[in-house]
């Protein structure tokens, strides 16, 4: 048998004419008011989570686009500053190329011609070539050039450090280069075959013949090691100088020496003092340079 659904008396008095009101209601409708009020309470919940997640996720999106902006930005001032570092690094090759032609470890022909014509103009800040133009890399290319550019460095500086070694090994070549006159006067013989002024005999001259006045100052042509200060029956007072690189220098008839034996001297000390001692027949300097042991025409390694 069906149980009978209970009834609820709802009676409302009212105070002012002590009248009332009676009403009477299910406790079916009850329980559906109560599932109603509790759908539409479920319903608003929702509505108010749903809202206050989507203000906070606009205000992330607001965020981000921010975020987006200031680091497109960022890859854009990136880009230009690769781009400026590239240009640098096409310019360091240019000189590279130049430096390495300048000190002979490259033919000039492998540098770029800058075009011709018109007249010579001496600058003294060379016109370089135009560097090739660059595309700015985006966010995903820049660390790949970045790390292109980081190697193209590296080659750089490997190879100035190569250069700045050649350099210095042909400035001590340089610095051990008889190029410069011991003293000064006239030449009285000059290198290859003569008549020795006093047996009057054809003879190979192995040296410059200088006069000059007695006493003058004789300096070193070059840096070098004092091999010899002594005195030789024909020389008369000797000094030998090894400058190294196979290079020596001798100074005859000397009045006195200025150096010792085992002495290290640069170019331009007083070595000695003309004079007229050996097979002499006046004040002079001979004078010789040898390569390897070999006599060599001094003229040709003078330069001042």
């Amino acid at each position: 048998m069906r149980k009978k659904d209970k009834v609820y008396s709802v009676i409302v008095v009212s105070g002012a004419t002590t009248s009332s009101r009676e009403f009477s209601v299910s406790g079916r409708f009850l329980r559906n008011a109560a599932v109603v009020v509790l759908a539409l309470l479920a319903i608003s919940g929702f509505a108010i989570f749903g809202y206050l997640n989507t203000v906070s996720d606009q205000r992330e999106l607001s965020q981000l686009k921010v975020d987006m902006v200031e680091k497109d930005r960022l890859i854009d001032d990136l880009g230009k500053k690769v781009e400026t570092l590239d240009l640098s690094i096409q310019r360091m090759e240019i000189y590279t190329d130049r430096i390495l032609v300048a000190a002979g470890l490259k033919s000039p022909l492998a540098l770029r011609e800058v075009g011709s014509g018109g007249p010579v103009e001496f600058r003294t800040d060379p016109i370089l070539p135009a560097a090739e133009p660059v595309t700015v890399p985006r966010s995903k290319d820049i660390l790949g050039h970045a790390t292109q550019l980081n190697t193209k460095s590296r080659e750089l500086e490997n190879t100035l450090k190569y250069v700045r070694s050649v350099i210095d090994k042909q400035k001590m070549r340089l610095a051990s280069t008889p190029s410069i006159w011991p003293t000064r006067g006239y030449l009285t013989d000059v290198f290859g075959q003569r008549r020795h002024p006093i047996t009057g005999k054809r003879d190979f001259h192995y040296g410059l013949d200088i006069a000059t006045q007695l006493g003058n100052r004789v300096i070193a042509p070059a840096n070098g090691l004092v091999l010899c200060a002594e005195k030789r029956s024909f020389y008369g007072n000797l000094i030998i100088i090894d400058h190294g690189y196979g290079f020596t220098t001798r100074y005859g008839h000397l009045a006195s020496f200025n150096v010792r034996e085992g002495q290290r001297i640069k170019r331009g000390d007083v070595i000695g003092y003309v004079g007229n001692t050996g097979m002499s027949s006046a004040p002079h300097l001979h004078y010789e340079i040898r390569v390897f042991g070999k006599p060599r025409n001094p003229l040709n390694y003078m330069i001042d």
